[in-house]
């Protein structure tokens, strides 16, 4: 296939607010990509300036997905759900499950209107179209995302899918039972749940503190959960070996490396 990665950076949409940071952008920013904004940049050095380590979480969560897209695809599934998919960049999930089967399809959803701008527009400038969409919806409507038409289009919901959510659930107040229960519910035998998310203390530390208060200028803010919170989520499901663990423990060669602040996993429905 065509890479995505070389593709012209699009237009930012009318409709994408400059003037508020956006998680997407920041993370974005994090990783050295070039679909931020001067608001983006502001509240990610703010957060970078007290918080540095934020870089090496988003270097850590991005090399995780890279592990659990190849695992997906070595398992035989080729269908892939990426909730909260930010912009599209190397190493991302249509690159790394195409490059393990040119058959694999991708939907991206993200509630930030720029970067399912971008996913499309790279899209069809790569010739891909066919097999990577792009939908604009907040992923807290489950039930729209799966009867969108671009989901109706690109997954055959009769065979495994792969759900990725990861570094979202964290942006998602409430239970996750919300938005994971109907997603569940619709997946078949066989596919995957895979998910990251920012650890809670079990005393709030002042570099969370800071963290939640960046975010919060955001138009989604940041809610920390606990390990036990998260395998509460995943109850009645078969936890991949490891099961959860920081990130860049899952599956990873650096496995003795100080953990990770993301907590991830892989589930099997």
């Amino acid at each position: 296939m065509t890479s995505m990665l070389h593709a012209p950076r699009s237009r930012t949409p009318v409709e994408v607010d400059s003037f508020r940071p956006s998680a997407a952008r920041m993370y974005d920013y994090y990783l050295g990509g070039r679909n931020h904004l001067a608001a983006d940049r502001e509240a990610a050095d703010a957060l970078l300036d007290a918080v540095p380590e934020v870089v090496t979480a988003a270097q850590q969560n991005r090399a995780f997905l890279r592990r659990v897209v190849e695992y997906a695809v070595g398992q035989g599934v080729t269908q892939f759900l990426d909730l909260g998919s930010g912009y599209a960049s190397p190493g991302g999930v249509p690159e790394v499950a195409c490059a393990g089967d040119a058959t694999s399809r991708v939907v991206a959803v993200d509630i930030d209107p720029g970067v399912t701008a971008q996913v499309g527009s790279t899209a069809r400038a790569t010739g891909v179209s066919g097999r990577v969409g792009a939908i604009h919806a907040d992923l807290r409507d489950a039930i729209g995302v799966l009867e969108h038409p671009v989901t109706r289009r690109l997954i055959d919901f009769d065979r495994p899918v792969a759900i990725l959510c990861l570094a979202v659930l964290h942006f998602v107040p409430g239970e996750l039972d919300r938005v994971l229960g109907p997603l569940r519910r619709a997946a078949p035998r066989g596919s995957l749940l895979a998910f990251s998310h920012a650890a809670a203390s079990e005393a709030p530390t002042t570099t969370e503190r800071i963290t939640r208060l960046v975010y919060d200028c955001t138009l989604t803010p940041l809610v920390l959960r606990s390990e036990e919170t998260l395998t509460a989520a995943v109850s009645g499901l078969e936890l991949v070996d490891p099961g959860i663990v920081p990130v860049n423990r899952w599956r990873a060669p650096d496995a003795d490396a100080p953990a990770s602040t993301l907590l991830g996993g892989v589930a099997r429905l």
